[in-house]
């Protein structure tokens, strides 16, 4: 699900979505202080395209809130603007993003408002019924089963089942090991389990492979 895919490794954007521009890397001769400005902001424009809507939904499903994930994604962004030069290649910028959104997703979702938010902002994306045909987003079966789970928990199956990472990609947004990711999800998949049971869903839960 999502529109990252799963590149052979991490870091990096998969072939069909790397920015068609590149920023310059630290004491690379050549360009020019403004083309090379010019670069960067064509590259971080791109990145917009291409990746806001998957980083909105990961935002989402971690805090439960959408207004609360375009806030944490947009800080994200200006995050990434403001360090990019610091990079060492253009395919860290969206390992960058994904561990930016997952680390302002943990105090945002600690200090929502219990009455939680009627956007629809990830009920608007390809693949889901009918905004009207929708409930409230922090009403949903499976955004009541993950906001039941440690947040480690929920971050892993969010990166590997609902944006398709990898476990060494999810390790790397989590600042975890590949290994420390799957007892995240072993344990989430017994947790789910029980929940989803209790919340009458029989279907198998997310993150289980």
């Amino acid at each position: 699900m999502g529109d990252t895919g799963k590149p052979n490794g991490e870091p990096g954007l998969t072939p069909e979505s790397s920015p068609r521009t590149r920023w310059r890397k630290r004491g690379q001769a050549g360009a020019t202080e403004s083309s090379a400005e010019q670069d960067g902001c064509a590259a971080l424009a791109d990145l917009y395209r291409t990746h806001y809507r998957s980083l909105i939904r990961l935002a989402a499903l971690l805090t439960g809130d959408t207004s609360t994930a375009e806030a944490v994604v947009v800080d994200s962004f200006v995050a990434l603007d403001r360090t990019r030069r610091g990079l060492r290649t253009p395919g860290d910028a969206l390992p960058y993003l994904r561990r930016q959104v997952v680390a302002r997703s943990r105090p945002a979702a600690r200090h929502r408002p219990a009455g939680g938010d009627q956007s629809r902002v990830v009920a608007r994306m390809p693949g889901y019924p009918d905004p009207a045909q929708t409930p409230p987003f922090e009403r949903s079966v499976v955004v009541r089963a993950l906001a039941a789970l440690p947040p480690a928990q929920r971050e892993a199956v969010v990166l590997t089942h609902y944006l398709n990472l990898t476990d060494e990609q999810a390790g790397a947004a989590m600042r975890v090991s590949q290994a420390a990711v799957r007892r995240h999800l072993a344990a989430a998949k017994k947790a789910l389990q029980a929940v989803l049971t209790l919340e009458g869903d029989p279907a198998e839960p997310p993150g289980t492979r």
